[in-house]
């Protein structure tokens, strides 16, 4: 068994095939922070993005300090920000059955699903069905990613449920990266797969959220 190689370059943007990003909290919420910085990125450069939302957690606020960081118009930024809400499992496999026409409009260059598998999990729904309907949408973002990466955001496993769907996503998936907070002050994330790990700093991620804060709180003081 050879040992995993440590990096420290930059864990660099997919350029292709779908990536399953797994964080150490609820769904990915840890994690997502590293998605809106390659989002940031993209839309100061032109590009568009869209951004699916299956954990009810999407707020556009927390893209603003990034954006400024990278000199790029909040407004017109947004612009090529394309957000999709899944309230149920039914809504969240529409969205992503219809972003495969809206990439040939949009010329999107990543796609994002954020809380997947938190949908998956409605106790209201057939196991059959939830593991039938994931397949289905796997195999659609399977085929938009050859031509468009997709990264689907995803945390700890929360029950046998859930870890049955993550081994359903097994074969479609281009990419496996694990996160793990690298001490208690969570600076530094580690990613980690087969071959490589990848030490993220997180501190000048977290100044930027930290200072959005700083201006919601100033803005409720003033008003």
């Amino acid at each position: 068994m050879h040992p995993v190689r440590q990096t420290n370059r930059e864990l660099q943007i997919p350029s292709t095939g779908i990536t399953l990003l797994e964080g150490p909290g609820y769904f990915g919420k840890d994690v997502r922070i590293v998605v809106q910085q390659w989002t940031a990125l993209l839309l100061s450069q032109g590009h568009a993005v869209h951004w699916i939302d299956g954990g009810h957690r999407f707020d556009p606020s927390s893209f603003f300090p990034l954006m400024r960081s990278l000199n790029c118009h909040i407004e017109e930024g947004l612009r090529r920000l394309y957000i999709g809400r899944g309230f149920t499992l039914h809504q969240l496999h529409a969205l992503i059955a219809r972003v495969r026409h809206e990439v040939t409009l949009t010329k999107a260059s990543i796609i994002v699903i954020d809380g997947m598998l938190a949908m998956f999990l409605d106790e209201q729904i057939k196991r059959f069905e939830s593991r039938s309907i994931l397949r289905h949408c796997l195999a659609a973002l399977q085929e938009l990613s050859q031509s468009c990466p997709v990264v689907v955001l995803d945390g700890k496993t929360t029950s046998p449920l859930h870890q049955q769907l993550k081994h359903t996503m097994r074969p479609y998936l281009s990419q496996r990266l694990k996160g793990q907070w690298e001490n208690q002050k969570r600076r530094g994330l580690r990613f980690w797969n087969k071959d490589e790990q990848y030490v993220i700093d997180t501190k000048p991620m977290m100044n930027q959220h930290q200072q959005r804060l700083n201006e919601l709180t100033s803005i409720a003081r003033d008003g």
